[in-house]
């Protein structure tokens, strides 16, 4: 199976409108942008479809990934797919394989009619699709920045009658579908407490950013 990786940009610098296409916005997003050393922050991972043109379904319909920050002083914990991505016909979402600050085969399914859960799909648009926890186990004043690559086919789709219109942000061979991809993730530094003496390290502008 290949995998499909997608440009990931910090938050910070990609603030601005959305583009007139229909496209996936992809967000891995820090709940602190500055954190003390030996410190933890939490990520969420949620998409949004831009601009689409009919009603959603599913924004999601199956969704793998893998996921590194590239640093042995991290460790990941407290990973899981929210519960919409745990399918009564399929299983269980597979959390993925975490080892250290990367996470490897990670795969939920949201499923659509015939296969949907009890109460489901889950139709919001965004849709928060995963979290985990990031903790700096060797302390070191550094700025980290998540590497995101997408595995397999990967799916939204539009209402319809009798069968839904499934689309492709992704084909199962790891090829760009019919909809576009755009990832923003968040970096996050570590400083020594308190985390005000960031200013006397020069990053300030690096590690700020604006929240949506």
């Amino acid at each position: 199976m290949k995998a499909f990786l997608i440009p990931t940009v910090i938050g910070s610098l990609c603030a601005g409108s959305a583009a007139a296409q229909t496209e996936l916005l992809l967000s891995i997003r820090a709940d602190e942008d500055v954190v003390v050393l030996g410190g933890s922050v939490n990520y969420t991972i949620s998409a949004e479809l831009l601009n689409p043109t009919g009603p959603i379904l599913a924004t999601i319909v199956d969704f793998g990934f893998d996921l590194t920050f590239g640093s042995p002083n991290l460790t990941i914990t407290n990973n899981e797919f929210t519960s919409s991505f745990d399918s009564d016909f399929f299983g269980p979402a597979d959390d993925g394989t975490v080892t250290g600050d990367t996470i490897l085969d990670a795969h939920g399914q949201n499923g659509i009619p015939p296969f949907n859960s009890l109460g489901g799909p889950d139709s919001s648009n965004p849709i928060e699709i995963y979290n985990f926890t990031l903790t700096q186990t060797t302390p070191d004043t550094a700025l980290y920045f998540p590497t995101f690559v997408l595995n397999g086919q990967i799916s939204g789709s539009y209402e319809n009658s009798p069968l839904p219109i499934v689309f492709y942000y992704q084909d199962a061979n790891g090829n760009p579908g019919s909809v576009p991809v755009r990832v923003v993730a968040d970096s996050v530094v570590f400083v020594p407490a308190p985390a005000s003496g960031l200013a006397l390290l020069g990053l300030g502008t690096i590690a700020t950013r604006r929240r949506r």
